[in-house]
């Protein structure tokens, strides 16, 4: 990592919502490992809004299917805050999701997501998703009642590739599956 990504890192404040208390584990573990300043936890949209409030992040990360609000509804009212002034309305958002279905995309990009990752996750993958959700140029949008990313842009799913994931499940400590008896 570069000095100045070093620095710009060490300068963070991510919000990272999701209901799975092992995969918010390793979302919070694989950003702590690029050394992001402070990151702020919420189990679903609702705490995560409220959290997006108190906290004012620099990006969120999130998950799509939570209950009792999931992150597209989050990502709606944070895109719609009525003064654009409030809680950093163009925030980036990366929601992470199992569900690839162009009509699940369609609605996160219609909602306001910035960027989409596929799970499984790597660290490769969600380093190389922030550091572009922080310093590509986004166009964004602000009209009354909707501040972000403009609804009508493609959205693409990014995806870990093979290779990253064969070397991530081999750094992944095996499970023994037999006992042995002492």
């Amino acid at each position: 990592m570069t000095e100045s990504v070093s620095d710009l890192f060490a300068r963070l404040k991510i919000l990272v919502v999701e209901d799975s208390s092992e995969m918010r584990r390793l979302v919070v573990a694989l950003l702590e490992s690029m050394g992001i300043g402070e990151i702020v936890e919420a189990h679903d949209g609702r705490s995560g809004l409220a959290a997006f409030a108190a906290h004012t992040p620099d990006l969120v990360i999130t998950d799509g299917a939570m209950a009792p609000m999931n992150g597209y509804e989050m990502t709606r009212r944070i895109r719609n805050a009525c003064d654009p002034s409030d809680a950093k309305p163009a925030v980036p958002i990366l929601m992470i999701s199992g569900h690839l279905g162009q009509a699940t995309v369609d609605q996160a990009r219609i909602d306001g997501v910035t960027d989409y990752l596929a799970k499984p996750l790597t660290a490769e993958l969600l380093y190389d998703r922030v550091l572009a959700a922080l310093t590509d140029e986004h166009t964004i949008l602000a009209k009354e009642g909707y501040v972000g990313p403009a609804p009508r842009r493609s959205l693409t799913v990014h995806k870990a590739e093979d290779d990253e994931l064969r070397a991530a499940a081999s750094r992944s400590p095996r499970r023994e599956t037999a006992r042995s008896s002492d």
